[in-house]
């Protein structure tokens, strides 16, 4: 690679990185598994991270059973532009545990959702 490649990509390198720090400083303390009430068939992680924003649909997405894919189901889908009820971050996963009405639903990966305050619609 020459240098002109190199001085090009160190400014989408801070780019991936700021947002990498950004999405782990979006989630602070834990939340005990046994906490959060799930719907039938939605499976309990390991562990979970509080939430500390808000969050709209980037990109549209299925809901998943389970933030692993090993024998997971689809349980719904969300659009893009809708506002999404984020319980917990999966610990040491990039998922979300989404919900509704303070009841887990399913699992999206956190890529497809955006702060409210930093969504472009």
């Amino acid at each position: 690679m020459n240098m002109r490649a190199i001085f090009c990509l160190a400014p989408l390198s801070a780019v991936v990185i700021a947002a990498h720090l950004t999405s782990a400083a979006a989630f602070a303390a834990d939340i005990p598994a046994d906490s959060l009430k799930l719907a039938p068939g939605v499976a309990r992680a390991a562990g979970y991270e509080a939430p500390t924003t808000t969050y709209i649909v980037a990109n549209g997405t299925n809901v998943y059973s389970d933030h692993s894919f090993f024998s997971t189901q689809v349980t719904g889908e969300l659009k893009r532009g809708e506002r999404v009820e984020v319980l917990a971050k999966i610990k040491g996963w990039e998922w979300a545990l989404v919900g509704k009405d303070g009841t887990g639903i399913g699992y999206v990966s956190i890529s497809m959702l955006s702060p409210a305050d930093k969504y472009v619609p």
